[in-house]
């Protein structure tokens, strides 16, 4: 199957840089896709949709091995499990109690979907703290400067929905960052206290 993608595909860097993808995360994205989608079939169909997605964006990805990219295509396959996921839903009503598991999934899993690196470590950090959901769309924005129409069809989104989603993404950041701000103000209140005994 990837030989007819990279058929598909007449510049001959991209080409090369698509199998390089593939090559160095397909095994990354099934087992993210298996985790979340629980069958091997279904994991590699997603797989396969995700790839065509990563080949939109290939013009952005200028290091195959750096965080960057890696979180990229972390972001693609979990975005592409979970569109599976809603559309085998429909088609079979499953349970509530899986929808449960996904966003279990997605909470537990965060510190794997957002890539540290030294120079926003602390963005992270705060990043970790909120939604997933939340932290995905942030780091779209700012880290891989997508702007919002990109966004939203990269998460199979409207427009207005990736739009709302920053917002409150925003807010959810900027309400952590401030208690957090206000923590260490009392903290260090409280140690100056202490000194003056």
């Amino acid at each position: 199957m990837m030989l007819l993608f990279l058929m598909c595909i007449e510049n001959v860097e991209d080409r090369t840089k698509l199998e390089e993808i593939y090559v160095k995360y397909h095994r990354t994205m099934y087992f993210i896709a298996l985790d979340i989608l629980r069958d091997p079939h279904s994991a590699q169909d997603a797989v396969q949709t995700a790839i065509l997605k990563v080949v939109k964006y290939l013009d952005r990805i200028n290091d195959i091995d750096c965080n960057k990219t890696k979180h990229l295509i972390v972001t693609i396959i979990k975005s592409t499990s979970i569109d599976l996921y809603r559309q085998k839903k429909k088609e079979t009503n499953l349970h509530s109690d899986l929808v449960d598991e996904i966003t279990d999934f997605q909470a537990s899993n965060i510190e794997d979907l957002v890539i540290k690196t030294s120079e926003v470590h602390e963005l992270l950090r705060k990043l970790i703290e909120i939604n997933s959901d939340y932290a995905d769309i942030l780091t779209l924005k700012f880290y891989h400067d997508f702007n919002d129409k990109e966004i939203a069809q990269l998460l199979n989104i409207s427009h207005e929905n990736a739009r709302v989603r920053l917002f409150r993404a925003k807010a959810a950041l900027k309400k952590i960052i401030g208690s957090e701000r206000s923590k260490d103000l009392e903290y260090k209140g409280m140690c100056e206290n202490e000194g003056s005994y």
